[in-house]
């Protein structure tokens, strides 16, 4: 008898080891595959789709990036509507539901660009009613993998499209056509390019050593010395002005300058709208009608005499334009200065007074 009872025993604690192993192993696989929460409450909410590329029943539902459920069940819905075709069966834990409300949004996207797909639902504002259990959220399908390589393709086309014309240029580059094959192959370019560098290395070995315009600029200290007397001057003048020497400082500083000139502005001002009125000699002149008449016939007359002049009418225009009268002038002065001249020389040859008596 005590044998049988400790075979059975033994047995016992086999059959405790085996279960106890069993369980832990069962808990790891459920933490392995993701199904968190297996014993928490949970409730459901339906989400429709274009379609399920990627998901299938257990793949996980994140909110606002946190583990908080799966995927139930994948099946075709009822509506005929193409962006409505799949209808996803979530199943979220409970502790979850106040942050799921009406404006949020599940989204179908996958773990990077070849990840697993999954449902990320964003949170809720507190605002929004909470979702009931067996409610509809709003869903958003990101672009699928198909697109996604797609839009590769055309990428990697445009790369091989662009990596050909970069391997054209080069070619016509290394065969020294081209503007940028020129500079690159022609020697005459480099040889240009040398001689250039070396112009400019003698240019400045001689600045330095103060030969040229530029060097004794940059050499020679007679010009920085002028430079600081010359400021140094100026920030003379400038202590003088602000302290109210000379005639600058006056003008800028003394207000009776101001005043002055404040004074001349208004009788300028007085001046000009005397003249405006036509008042004084002035405004008479600029604003008279009649004399801007008497002066426009006056004009008109002058320019009938001279006129005539030109034309030699008249004693002017004789005087003007006969030549022959010219002449006679000429002559007639000639005379008269060489009688003047006799004259002056014997002046008695014309002074002789004759006496007679009876």
């Amino acid at each position: 008898m005590p044998q049988r009872k400790e075979i059975r025993w033994a047995q016992l604690r086999v059959g405790i080891m085996a279960t106890a192993s069993l369980i832990v192993l069962a808990i790891a696989i459920i933490l392995i595959s993701g199904q968190i929460g297996f014993i928490a409450r949970k409730y459901t909410l339906h989400a429709y789709f274009p379609t399920a590329e990627g998901l299938r029943p257990g793949s996980a539902v994140e909110l606002a990036g946190i583990p908080a459920g799966t995927v139930k069940a994948i099946r075709i819905s009822n509506f005929q509507d193409p962006q409505r075709s799949v209808d996803l069966v979530l199943q979220i834990m409970r502790k979850y539901q106040s942050e799921i409300r009406t404006d949020s949004v599940a989204n179908q996207t996958t773990a990077g660009l070849l990840g697993d797909a999954y449902i990320d639902i964003s949170r809720g504002s507190p605002a929004q009613e909470v979702i009931p259990d067996g409610g509809v959220i709003q869903s958003n399908q990101a672009a699928d993998i198909k697109q996604v390589e797609k839009n590769a393709n055309d990428v990697v086309t445009n790369l091989n499209l662009l990596s050909q014309r970069l391997n054209d240029i080069t070619n016509q580059m290394t065969k020294g056509r081209g503007s940028i094959g020129k500079l690159l192959y022609d020697e005459t370019f480099y040889n240009k390019m040398n001689q250039t560098l070396d112009a400019a290395q003698s240019l400045i070995v001689g600045v330095q050593k103060g030969q040229g315009t530029i060097g004794k600029f940059m050499v020679d200290p007679t010009v920085y010395n002028k430079t600081v007397a010359t400021l140094d001057r100026l920030n003379q003048l400038i202590d003088q002005v602000q302290n109210g020497q000379g005639t600058l400082a006056k003008l800028i500083n003394d207000p009776a300058a101001y005043n002055q000139l404040k004074d001349v502005t208004a009788k300028m001002n007085t001046l000009m709208d005397s003249i405006n009125q036509g008042q004084g000699t002035l405004g008479k002149l600029v604003t008279d009608k009649q004399l801007y008449d008497r002066m426009n016939s006056t004009l008109g007359h002058v320019d009938v005499i001279t006129g005539r002049i030109e034309q030699g009418t008249g004693t002017l225009g004789k005087l003007s334009t006969d030549q022959t009268l010219y002449n006679n002038l000429s002559a007639s002065s000639e005379s008269l200065k060489e009688f003047l001249t006799e004259f002056r020389k014997n002046p008695r040859k014309y002074l002789t007074l004759h006496l007679h008596l009876f």
